[in-house]
């Protein structure tokens, strides 16, 4: 697939959806997130069947994000005269279960690699991905401060780089269908938090996503299953 105007196009909404996205964000608090994300190539061919030989490879994460730690501030609320208001007012726990549930909005940077051999030929794919992620999680209070933090994860992702070394030379998969196309991904993952200040606050999260493309009779697919393990804080607001 050769780069061309198409291309340009998809970059350009790319970049004005994360955009309005950031725009739209009402959460003031900010979380950076850095780590590692071991991928698991799953390849299969026109028949249906798992082609052997690929190893899960490494590469670094990044991510940077809005998150609105709470869906109802109960402070405010009870403040408050909308039907909402009085709503939470007359049910805490359907206030209380709001209070726990918060969500992420933001930019991530991934390389997804792989590495193996096939009849004694040995080769690796280099990728380096951009894109969006959003996830919804409940956090759940532990004692002296600590709260575990379970997510729901969705993201869209794009190429910006990447090379496949095959018999000594390489191949640019930014041109490849397989790697070029728009990735989506859905998973689960969860944070470790501790507290450490009213303006600080640092965890160690795991997660797990995998691609959802199709899989058309008679054509191979590729699914990339990425395993990212980070610490980052959360700069309370």
């Amino acid at each position: 697939m050769k780069y061309n105007c198409t291309q340009n196009i998809n970059c350009f909404l790319f970049l004005v959806f994360f955009v309005s996205l950031f725009q739209s964000a009402q959460a003031q608090q900010v979380k950076l997130t850095q780590g590692i994300a071991i991928t698991e190539f799953i390849y299969q061919n026109e028949q249906g069947q798992n082609v052997q030989g690929l190893k899960s490879g490494s590469g670094l994460a990044f991510a940077l994000a809005f998150h609105k730690a709470s869906l109802v501030d109960s402070a405010k609320y009870k403040l408050d005269q909308t039907p909402f208001a009085i709503y939470l007012g007359q049910n805490p726990t359907v206030a209380k279960l709001l209070s726990l549930i918060n969500y992420d909005l933001g930019l991530q940077f991934t390389q997804l690699n792989a590495v193996g051999d096939i009849q004694n030929n040995a080769f690796s794919y280099q990728t380096d991905y951009i894109g969006l992620h959003g996830k919804l999680g409940v956090r759940i209070p532990l004692p002296w401060k600590f709260s575990l933090n379970l997510q729901g994860i969705a993201s869209a992702n794009k190429i910006v780089h990447g090379n496949q070394l095959l018999m000594n030379h390489y191949v640019d998969l930014t041109e490849d269908a397989q790697f070029g196309s728009f990735k989506m991904m859905a998973g689960y993952g969860a944070e470790f938090e501790k507290r450490f200040s009213d303006k600080l606050a640092g965890f160690f999260s795991y997660q797990q996503t995998q691609t959802l493309n199709a899989n058309p009779v008679g054509q191979s697919t590729l699914h990339f299953k990425p395993t990212m393990f980070s610490v980052g804080i959360r700069i309370l607001n």
